[in-house]
Parts: structure tokens; C-alpha cells; sequence
């Protein structure tokens, strides 16, 4: 678990970052982080591992405080961060070397070694990319690159800062089937987007403005208690439409997941 208490963050000329805020992400929880630019997002995504530190308040991995120095580098290990442009995160020449780099400071035998490496290329559809430099990779290899990265490192969470937000659709489309199939492996999973379709797979979603959650619950919930007369974020729409049908007395949502396929059933069902 991540435990945030009362989190504030100043930047060094005093202006104000993120405001109070108190919040628990669970392993296993697929939680989707919006709000407009400027916002606070990357910010608030820095302090969970540690490379941002509170100016008042805490954030906690698992009890450890990323305040206490001697807590880092296990810290660091836990909760792995995938950036918007991967190129900033490569140090090795190439893929499987920059995997290993990580285990390398952690001084595992060589054999432990190459069988993460090898676990976390199955995991991510990059095996035949091994000896690839990562310079050489398409956008959504190096994203996939780095995912599995953080995957050898043994990270029980994951924050990604706007991981497709540079790719094509065929590229977005299978970094997301990673990102779902992480979840499913019980991975906590902290996902910043400005994509309104990836709202609809999350567990839960965030909503940030001017520092401070506003809105936090399912993905329904949220643009129920929102409104579509908002500029946080945009509504994917899908969920436009199935609110409005629900509205219309058209069909019943209970909280059912909202997909094409879902909502194609509730209206053959409600006829």
C-alpha cells in the first residue's frame, strides 16, 4: 500500500504545488490519475517513489517514508516510474543491458540475473529486442522497454506519466494490453492520461485540479457526480452516451462496466 497524509509540495520560490491531499493506492488497484495541465499530476507522481519530497505531510510505500534516506533505494524498487519520453530512463547499449543495470547494483548472481531479464522480456513482448539499442526501438518499444525495466526490479506498483501519449494507435493499443495484464498480476498501477478512452478501463479514477483531488471513486461514479459541464478532463464518449440513454430511461448501468460490447448487450437487453 501507498499511504499519502496531508501532502504538500512547494516549489523552491514558494508557490504552491499540491495541497493536502490524502490518499491510499492498494497492489492490484488500477487507478487512473486527471486533470488539466498544470494541474499538479507529475508533481503529486514524483513524491511516490521518492524523487519529490513532501514540504509538509507524508507518503509512505509499504511503511517506509520516502522522507528517510536510508528507505530510497527500497522504496526506488517498489514503486517504479515509466516517463512520458523513455529515452530519459536508457543507460545500457542495449535492452538487456539496461534491464539488467538495476539488478546489477543490487549485486544479484549473474544467473538471477538473466532469468529476470528474461522474465520481464516475456512479459512485455520484447524478447527478439534483447540485443536491440534502445535508441533503435519504435515509441511504443521504448515504452514496453521500460515497463520491463521496472518489472525485473520487482516493483509492486507502477506509475506511468502519459506512456501513450506519443504513440500511434496500434503502439497505445498494445502498451495498454501490457498495462492490463499488469494489473492483473495484482501490480498497482498509477496511470496519467489525457486519452478519455483510457478512462473507461480503469478501477478508479482521480481527478485533480489546482493541486488537490476533487473527485476519486469508479470511473461512473466520478463523471456521475461530475457532470458533462466541466473542463477537468474530457469524458470519453461512450460514457457521454450511456449516461444519457440511462437518462433517457433507455437502459440500467448498476456500475456495469462501460465498453462498446457492454453497452451494445444493455440496450439489446433493454429492447
Amino acid at each position: 500500500m501507498i499511504s499519502i497524509e496531508a501532502l504538500s509540495y512547494n516549489y523552491p520560490d514558494g508557490t504552491n504545488v499540491l495541497d493536502s491531499i490524502d490518499l491510499e493506492l492498494e497492489a492490484g488497484e488500477f487507478v487512473v490519475l486527471v486533470g488539466p495541465n498544470g494541474c499538479g499530476k507529475s508533481t503529486f507522481s514524483r513524491h511516490l517513489n521518492g524523487l519529490l519530497r513532501p514540504t509538509t505531510g507524508s507518503v509512505k510505500v509499504m511503511g517506509m517514508d520516502t522522507i528517510d534516506p536510508s528507505s530510497l533505494w527500497r522504496i526506488r524498487q517498489s514503486v517504479g516510474m515509466v516517463f512520458q519520453d523513455p529515452n530519459v530512463q536508457f543507460i545500457g547499449s542495449t535492452v538487456e543491458e539496461d534491464i539488467a543495470f538495476g539488478l546489477e547494483n543490487l549485486a544479484l548472481p549473474p544467473d538471477e540475473i538473466k532469468k529476470l531479464v528474461s522474465e520481464a522480456l516475456a512479459v512485455t513482448d520484447m524478447e527478439k529486442y534483447r540485443c536491440f539499442s534502445p535508441g533503435s526501438l519504435s515509441g511504443g518499444q521504448k515504452q514496453k522497454a521500460a515497463i520491463a525495466g521496472a518489472l525485473a526490479m520487482g516493483s509492486k506498483f507502477l506509475v506511468l506519466d502519459e506512456v501513450t501519449s506519443m504513440l500511434d494507435p496500434h503502439s497505445c493499443t498494445e502498451v495498454l494490453n501490457i498495462v492490463i495484464s499488469l494489473k492483473n498480476k495484482g501490480i498497482g498501477l498509477l496511470y496519467i492520461t489525457h486519452r478519455p478512452e483510457e478512462i473507461l478501463i480503469a478501477d478508479r479514477i482521480l481527478v485533480m485540479d489546482q493541486g488537490r483531488i476533487v473527485a476519486d471513486g469508479t470511473p461512473l461514479a466520478v463523471i456521475r457526480e461530475l457532470g458533462f459541464d466541466h473542463d477537468l478532463f474530457e469524458i470519453p464518449p461512450l460514457m457521454k452516451l450511456a449516461l444519457k440513454l440511462e437518462d433517457a430511461g433507455v437502459i440500467r448501468l448498476n456500475g456495469c462496466e462501460i465498453s462498446p460490447l457492454s453497452l451494445t448487450e444493455e440496450i439489446c437487453r433493454s429492447l
